[in-house]
């Protein structure tokens, strides 16, 4: 975790920058400053972020219906807030928030059951990522879950023991609901298990077709969220690269 927060914006051009200031009376410590500089100019800008985070989702292959075969929604949980004081405890972050939502349109949809998945990351957190989504889905918008898959750390975890609860049961195709950009990571990792999954993402990333975001001259002023998005989608290839050394 620690290392990846270095490698991503804007910890890494920040820290170009620092090195460059360290040897700033040579020819190097000034490229790198500029370089730095350069770099966290372009993660900020709505275009590059949009330009990412639109390649993942080109990826995604989502299917606007569930296919006839499909016989579970499988839901990701994408992270938690833990302490929420209005709570009185850990609950759901905005991407689970947002995936359980869309799920349960799935679910209502199709009449088809419901799995949630997603572990304790930390390793001691009172509940998993999967109970609190079910808490939401079952406690607040009565929406039964019919399996909780509360052992995985990461996605391909998410697949893994997702797949076995799933396959047992006789179950060879489901429908995947996530982010998007996380599809692309998602899909790889289910394709290693043996479980076909049909993509249904939520949130997209790209800019309003109606709206000029990203693609006029304010595409040029760095802003706080396209950071975040270029942030984000980094994630996702450093996560693809990653997994597929770990996992193959």
């Amino acid at each position: 975790m620690a290392l990846e927060l270095l490698l991503m914006p804007p910890a890494s051009p920040l820290l170009l920058v620092l090195a460059g200031v360290l040897f700033r009376r040579t020819w190097m410590g000034r490229t790198l400053v500029v370089l730095g500089l350069l770099l966290l100019y372009l993660a900020s800008l709505p275009m590059v972020s949009h330009a990412l985070t639109g390649a993942l989702e080109d990826r995604a292959r989502a299917v606007q219906a569930a296919p006839d075969e499909a016989g579970a929604v499988v839901i990701l949980a994408g992270g938690r807030r833990a302490d929420a004081p209005e709570y009185g405890g850990d609950t759901v972050n905005h991407f689970s928030l947002e995936r359980a939502r869309y799920g349960a349109w799935v679910h209502r949809q199709t009449g088809l059951p419901i799995l949630v998945s997603g572990g304790r990351v930390g390793g001691e957190e009172p509940l998993s990522e999967a109970e609190l989504i079910q808490q939401v889905l079952t406690g607040e918008w009565g929406v039964p879950v019919r399996w909780v898959e509360d052992r995985s750390r990461n996605t391909c975890e998410n697949a893994l023991f997702s797949a076995e609860l799933l396959l047992a049961e006789g179950i060879g195709h489901a429908v995947l609901v996530t982010h998007a950009v996380h599809v692309p990571r998602a899909r790889w990792c289910f394709e290693q298990t043996g479980l076909t999954v049909s993509a249904m993402p939520t949130y997209s990333r790209r800019p309003d077709p109606r709206s000029t975001e990203g693609f006029d001259g304010r595409g040029l002023i760095p802003q706080a969220a396209a950071l975040e998005r270029t942030r984000f989608a980094l994630h996702e290839y450093l996560g693809m690269v990653w997994y597929r050394f770990r996992y193959r």
